[in-house]
């Protein structure tokens, strides 16, 4: 059977309309299938978010149920493993309490290489650095939380604590005046010959010392300010 050109016409005409049908519907579905999708991941994100909290709380509540003392032996015996393996005082601090305390932050650890004395300049020590950069993330707001001026200012009373602890301690948060104080002498230690000089007085030790009190003065902040 043929058909006259007025019907090919209207069957085209009508193929184009339910091809249009069928391309709404489809972005149609498409459109809900995304906002679904969306949903999904935000209840996850918010699902994983309360989950790092949990198990945060249940590490933090596990040293709780310690005796002090046992927590601060398991913390002096990360703390030395990790500075004969770094001679590191930022990734060391940074590590045993991460480590204590369950936390994340791999990235971190890496970002931590250079912040020995501040690139060894005999500016802020290691062991403060490492520790909040810790504190950070038990107290810390993140990219959701940027806005967040009330979690940014308690954020600040561990951590102020903190230093002000430290520097009773060693008399300063600077390097180079804990070295005055560990060696009786500060050392350029971006000079090679006084950095062996440093080495040769007995550095892993003694800065070892200093990364071990960070730690207690630091896990004594976490433990004490927890509450479930």
């Amino acid at each position: 059977m043929f058909l006259t050109l007025y019907q090919l016409n209207k069957i085209n005409i009508m193929e184009k309309k339910l091809n249009r049908r069928k391309f709404i519907g489809n972005v149609s579905i498409a459109i809900i299938g995304s906002a679904t999708m969306g949903a999904c991941v935000s209840n996850n994100k918010n699902t994983s978010d309360k989950l790092v909290e949990s198990h945060l709380g249940n590490k933090i509540l596990e040293n709780k149920k310690m005796p002090r003392d046992l927590v601060m032996k398991m913390l002096d015996q990360k703390v030395n493993s990790y500075m004969q393996i770094s001679y590191n005082c930022a990734q060391s601090s940074f590590l045993a309490l991460k480590e204590q305390f369950g936390l994340e932050g791999d990235g971190v650890l890496k970002a931590l290489t250079p912040l020995t004395g501040i690139a060894e300049r005999g500016e802020t020590c290691g062991a403060v650095t490492g520790t909040l950069m810790a504190f950070g993330l038990i107290y810390g707001r993140d990219k959701n939380q940027l806005n967040d001026w009330d979690l940014y200012r308690e954020s600040l009373k561990p951590s102020g604590k903190f230093c002000n602890l430290f520097e009773n301690e060693f008399e300063s948060t600077m390097c180079r005046d804990i070295q005055n104080k560990k060696y009786g002498r500060s050392f350029v230690l971006t000079n090679p010959e006084e950095l062996k000089e440093f080495q040769e007085a007995n550095a892993t030790t003694k800065c070892s010392a200093v990364v071990r009190t960070a730690t207690h003065i630091a896990a004594n902040i976490i433990l004490d300010d927890y509450h479930e």
